[in-house]
């Protein structure tokens, strides 16, 4: 319980996110990474991995490093790492809320925010050697365009970018954020890290991470006052 404690308690203070591959070309909304969309099942995209690493047509190098059912799947792409983050619905909260016996993979479709057996893509981080953060951010202005908000640290050289790509009149909202982390290296802001994070996904994160503690409140009265 602790664990799930910890794990929505970053989702909802931290709206964070990363830089995905394809053309130089500016797109309207975050709507997932790379060939994965937010809401695809852990086991969809472990076995889209799978598929690309044994394809002996495949000119890319790709091989899973690590993998816990329906929470993680980090993936080693062409030397550079990828972590895939799953969520699903805290054991706690399934105690208290029907299961919707329809297709899980789409958290966009009606009913499917309040019971999620099934580990769903909320966010892709991606970590490599350190880069020079102007040529980092000169890439991914090139596809999103200026970021939302740019913060420096103290040490006038730390701090992070964020990029809000997301459509709010739709329900639920499409897109998401992305986020570049800047850290001193020689006096000098380097970036070693992006994160990608779905706008809907993390709404639905923020919901439940109320609901549990509303919850466990209620239960811990129930089991103090018989």
């Amino acid at each position: 319980m602790k664990k799930s404690h910890n794990f929505l308690f970053l989702i909802v203070l931290l709206p964070s996110l990363l830089w995905a591959q394809g053309t130089d070309q500016t797109v309207a909304s975050i709507d997932g990474f790379a060939e994965a969309s937010w809401g695809m099942t852990f086991e969809s995209i472990r076995e889209k991995f799978l598929s690309m690493a044994t394809n002996p047509e495949s000119k890319e190098q790709i091989e899973i490093i690590n993998e816990k059912k329906d929470e993680k799947l980090l993936i080693k792409r062409n030397g550079i790492f990828y972590l895939y983050r799953f969520y699903k619905t805290p054991e706690l909260l399934r105690e208290v809320r029907p299961k919707d016996n329809r297709r899980e993979s789409d958290p966009s479709i009606d009913g499917q925010t309040e019971y999620r057996e099934a580990g769903i893509l909320f966010s892709v981080g991606a970590t490599f050697n350190l880069v020079p953060s102007e040529k980092i951010k000169a890439k991914l202005e090139t596809k999103y365009g200026k970021p939302r908000k740019d913060s420096i640290g103290d040490d006038k050289v730390s701090g992070a970018a964020i990029w809000e790509l997301v459509d709010r009149r739709s329900s639920p909202p499409i897109g998401g954020f992305a986020v570049q982390w800047r850290e001193g290296y020689k006096k000098n802001p380097y970036t070693r890290r992006i994160d990608y994070f779905s706008a809907n996904i993390r709404d639905i994160i923020a919901k439940d991470y109320k609901d549990f503690f509303s919850v466990q409140e209620t239960k811990t009265l129930r089991d103090l006052i018989p």
